[in-house]
């Protein structure tokens, strides 16, 4: 092995790293009893190219989706808000509010606020049961009494069953027992834009980014609607509470936003279309494999230079500016998600991948030692 040409032991240093690197990160990662670990493996690089992009100073106000926060909202004043908004003629509303039983059914104006409202669609469930089939789960006392235009979508979010993991895809379609079942701002989408909804559906039912950086939308309060119809009007109107502690959720910019605020980047990314394309595994080996060739054939080529080693570190160095600055400007601008930690790790461990091979490999290496050992004395060896 020794005399292998350099590119050679350059190739083979490079595949003994990305086996290891493979160990690193597929095996020790996966240990569930070391929880910092655990919450390391939840960073994700797009999670730092949506910081760098949220951060910019462009930032676009969505003008098909509005919230209507309805926080410590009775049901009496609820069906007066939604009156209101009907009125004022919206795209689509999306509830996102379960209801238990009123105190008095005779009494409820609620029931007919909400049966009478235009492409209005409620909220369901899905839940997932341990022998991987899933089920359509009915949550809001109305669902009995009031069949909505729009109606029924799940609210489940990626992460919302008590993992509080971050919260970066989301499935268009829910497969269930039942049938299939739309999510809310899929459902949205389709009465509003259905074109944009029959491309959510072409590709293949898989889960997709929300695109959460750079974009605002309007907060209007129940009380501004009567007198400003033109806020809600033709719009994508989602209905819920904002400050409901069991709603919230960690996402790459917040670790605390409303599940309601989620359905709205998440409609708005289906209405955009410009989803976010990722490295297959293939891409991200290839990647990683040429980062990690430079780093070992030049550390090699360079090892009994003074100045190799420092060399090698500037390389590297370089090479980790580049890959973050090539991945912020592909996901921001051409909505592509490079991601290089596997490259990251290879590169780390180039390095020590080459002190591994010579301590085996060269003369007087852990081979050659093992291997005199086993061989025949020369009898005319003096």
């Amino acid at each position: 092995m020794r005399k292998l040409p350099l590119p050679l032991k350059a190739v083979v240093i490079t595949v003994m790293t990305l086996l290891f690197s493979h160990v690193v990160v597929y095996d020790l990662m996966s240990v569930s009893f070391f929880s910092p670990m655990e919450k390391a493996s939840d960073f994700r690089f797009s999670d730092f190219y949506t910081i760098v992009a949220d951060d910019r100073a462009v930032s676009i106000l969505d003008d098909d989706i509005v919230i209507v926060p309805v926080d410590g909202y009775t049901r009496r004043e609820m069906a007066r808000v939604i009156d209101d908004i009907d009125f004022s003629e919206p795209a689509a509303v999306g509830l996102d509010i379960a209801f238990a039983p009123p105190s008095n059914p005779d009494d409820d104006p609620l029931a007919e606020a909400l049966a009478s409202c235009a492409n209005l669609v409620m909220p369901v469930r899905i839940d997932h049961d341990e022998d991987g089939s899933s089920h359509l789960r009915h949550m809001s006392y109305y669902d009995e009494i009031v069949e909505p235009q729009g109606g029924f979508a799940a609210v489940n979010i990626q992460g919302d069953a008590g993992e509080r993991t971050t919260v970066r895809n989301f499935t268009g379609t829910f497969q269930t027992e039942e049938g299939n079942v739309p999510s809310l701002a899929a459902a949205l989408v389709a009465i509003v834009k259905p074109e944009a909804a029959k491309k959510l559906e072409e590709r293949s039912g898989k889960e997709e980014y929300i695109k959460f950086a750079s974009r605002k939308f309007d907060t209007v309060l129940p009380e501004e609607i009567i007198d400003n119809p033109d806020l809600v009007k033709g719009k994508i109107v989602l209905v819920g509470k904002m400050q409901n502690a069991g709603d919230l959720h960690v996402t790459p910019l917040d670790n605390f936003m409303p599940g309601l605020l989620i359905h709205a980047h998440t409609a708005a990314t289906i209405i955009s279309g410009d989803y976010i394309r990722t490295l297959t595994k293939a891409e991200s080996y290839a990647v990683a494999a040429a980062v990690c060739l430079i780093i070992v054939w030049l550390n090699m080529l360079l090892i009994e230079s003074p100045v190799g080693p420092l060399v090698v570190r500037v390389v590297q160095v370089l090479l980790l500016y580049l890959m973050i600055v090539g991945g912020t400007m592909a996901y921001v601008n051409h909505s592509i998600d490079l991601n290089f930690s596997f490259a990251i790790m290879s590169a780390s461990l180039g390095v020590a991948a080459c002190d591994v091979y010579i301590g085996l490999f060269n003369k007087n290496g852990l081979c050659d030692r093992i291997g005199r050992l086993f061989r025949k004395p020369n009898p005319n060896r003096i």
